[in-house]
């Protein structure tokens, strides 16, 4: 590299324990959509986003919801970021030929009711998981993509079978992160005429919306932490017959790609006028 060398660095505090799925920023309705999921005895769910936009975080939020004396959970990680007691936790390592595909095919033996896989890399490890949860396993991973309809055309592009995808996936969700204001200097927010109009014709009290400002507690950024905005997106039988058509055009298109910009938007103002974040953080993260 030109000018240097760059490092990147990712933190993982050991001492925190994963959160529920509320504290990540999750609604009641999503959370009880996710809950009735879960309880199933098999299915698969898959959480998209990009790069660090809080997949793992979620992962480990869903695992919280397990029981792991009443079901052997197994993970697949790389790496494992934090240890679950009572759930069988396998590390990935190519050099010593430990890949996600190799792992998941191993545990099946193992008689798991609950697989977590770190992340769908190949086509080998998506059939594996999409069949394990046609026979009797509750399976949960991530795919790297925009949206849960980019999620379904990265599957039919790494090669599955449209008709394996409709039986198999029960529950896509889609996922950003935002940043949280810095409790210690967050003001009231000087809002323009329209936008006070706009909150007090739906009764939102304009005194719980605030804006950044920065302080020596938040390096001057006017933000500290960040919380989760989901999209939801059951895969109910009408889904499941739009999914087998194996039409990518029929799977994906504007309207649906709008309609995750417009859920992410409505699940960020929620965090805004619970005085979370601030108007600008919610247009910056839902508007792209």
């Amino acid at each position: 590299m030109l000018h240097g060398e760059k490092l990147s660095i990712r933190v993982l505090n050991q001492k925190l324990a994963p959160q529920t799925l509320s504290d990540i920023g999750m609604d009641e309705r999503a959370c009880q959509v996710v809950r009735n999921v879960m309880s199933k005895e098999s299915g698969m769910i898959v959480l998209c986003g990009p790069t660090g936009s809080g997949k793992s975080t979620t992962l480990y939020a869903m695992l919280r919801e397990i029981d792991f004396y009443k079901r052997n959970v197994i993970t697949i990680e790389d790496p494992v970021e934090y240890v679950l007691p009572g759930a069988g936790q396998i590390e990935v390592n190519p050099k010593a030929d430990i890949t996600f595909a190799k792992a998941l095919r191993s545990i099946l033996r193992q008689d798991p009711d609950v697989i977590c896989v770190g992340e769908i890399r190949d086509e080998e490890t998506a059939s594996i998981a999409l069949k394990a949860a046609q026979t009797g396993h509750l399976v949960l991973a991530t795919l790297h993509s925009s949206s849960n309809n980019a999620s379904l055309v990265r599957l039919l592009d790494l090669g599955i079978s449209p008709l394996l995808m409709a039986s198999g996936l029960d529950l896509l969700i889609s996922q950003r992160l935002i940043r949280r204001l810095c409790n210690h200097c967050k003001q009231p927010a000087r809002l323009s005429d329209a936008q006070t109009k706009a909150f007090e014709k739906r009764n939102i009290p304009i005194s719980n919306i605030y804006e950044a400002v920065g302080c020596s507690k938040c390096n001057d950024t006017g933000y500290k932490g960040r919380i989760g905005v989901y999209d939801i997106m059951p895969i109910d039988n009408a889904s499941k017959n739009r999914i087998s058509t194996g039409n990518i055009s029929v799977i994906s298109n504007e309207s649906d790609d709008q309609q995750m910009k417009t859920n992410l938007h409505r699940q960020a103002m929620k965090h805004v006028i619970s005085g979370i974040t601030s108007i600008d953080e919610a247009k910056r993260v839902t508007s792209g």
